[in-house]
């Protein structure tokens, strides 16, 4: 949460206690059973924490499989079939596997810029190179490209200019007591199991 206790990401439990202990966040709410021991202290494990000097919400998407799932509406790009956020895949259109070895200017358009580098964990997972699929399309597409494919998807991918802050399910936001702290809050999405279609953003077709 910002300083205006408005949820703003999902981060780790390290880099939570990283933040509690140099005195940049407040532990909200944590669970006293299972705490963080060192030599010097105990923290409970760590559920919601408050940055004290941080009172914006970030204006950019950060790139997150549900977040690109939710951007195409809950359905697959490459066959039109809609389904539920737990039966949805994040298709990558340059798969992980062949990222190093694809020519770069083939992979320029797809990659994340190199000024935003630092806010991934790889550069194959960005706006532009991934797309919602069903199961069986992902695993038909496999590690081939779309056009070793001979198959096309219904829209090109794109940086939308908004999606919710943090997107989880009711059970998981209820096992890790987030509930209160989510469910009246503008910029999050808590979706329940079985779920057909959160909204109908605009997409850019090819």
């Amino acid at each position: 949460m910002n300083s205006s206790f408005l949820p703003v990401s999902v981060i780790r439990v390290m880099e939570a206690i990283c933040l509690l202990v140099t005195s940049k966040a407040d532990l909200i709410d944590g669970d006293e059973r299972e705490p963080i021991r060192s030599q010097r202290l105990s923290i409970p494990l760590p559920r919601v924490v408050r940055l004290l000097n941080f009172n914006g919400i970030p204006s950019n998407p950060a790139w997150s499989r549900l977040k690109v799932i939710y951007r195409d509406d809950m359905t697959c790009a490459w066959c039109g079939k809609r389904g539920r956020m737990e039966e949805l895949d994040c298709d990558h259109i340059i798969p992980r596997s062949r990222w190093h070895v694809c020519p770069p200017n083939l992979r320029r358009a797809y990659e994340v810029p190199r000024v935003k580098l630092q806010n991934i964990a790889a550069p194959w997972n960005s706006w532009m190179n991934t797309l919602a699929a069903c199961r069986k399309c992902n695993a038909a597409k496999g590690n081939l490209y779309p056009w070793e494919m001979g198959h096309r998807p219904l829209w090109s991918p794109y940086e939308p200019e908004y999606v919710p802050s943090i997107i989880v399910s009711f059970e998981r936001a209820k096992n890790l007591g987030w509930l209160d702290y989510l469910l009246t809050r503008r910029g999050t999405l808590v979706y329940p199991s079985g779920v057909r279609a959160v909204g109908v953003p605009s997409r850019k077709r090819i």
